[in-house]
């Protein structure tokens, strides 16, 4: 789905104004740690507390806004990537950034992204280069092509 500058605006005026906004998950790029019609609950960004792992909410130049998982910071842009993608996006400027994911809330409860679980997963996912690739076979088996 795009959205237009305006929209972006609102949505970080939300998150300024109450300190969080929840949003469904659309896609399979975070897959399995987020999945669709979960909710998922951002906070304001801050670039201090930022680590390798996070995942921030962003938008990109064609107006989509995606929540992907920081890899590192390079050269004042962002570098991050979907769990299920096997390639980086396209560098993100700080000011694209909306939010920071502080929680998902799935069927069977809520996962706290700075319990332990959710921040070993995060450091599993973003030290080993083949996880993309085992998401993507188990997607694909999953869901058939339709992926």
């Amino acid at each position: 789905m795009r959205f237009d500058q305006n929209t972006i605006n609102l949505l970080k005026a939300t998150i300024e104004k109450h300190g969080w906004i929840d949003l469904p998950a659309e896609g399979f790029s975070m897959y399995p740690f987020i999945q669709k019609g979960e909710i998922c609950r951002f906070k304001k960004f801050d670039k201090r507390n930022l680590k390798k792992g996070q995942i921030l909410l962003f938008y990109s130049k064609s107006g989509k806004m995606i929540a992907h998982r920081l890899y590192r910071y390079e050269k004042g842009h962002y570098i991050l990537k979907g769990d299920t993608n096997e390639c980086l996006d396209e560098p993100v400027s700080p000011v694209q950034v909306i939010g920071c994911l502080e929680s998902v809330r799935k069927k069977k409860g809520m996962i706290m992204m700075h319990k332990p679980y959710a921040f070993l997963y995060s450091q599993a996912v973003v030290s080993s280069p083949f996880s993309a690739r085992l998401f993507r076979f188990y997607l694909k088996r999953r869901l058939g092509e339709a992926l």
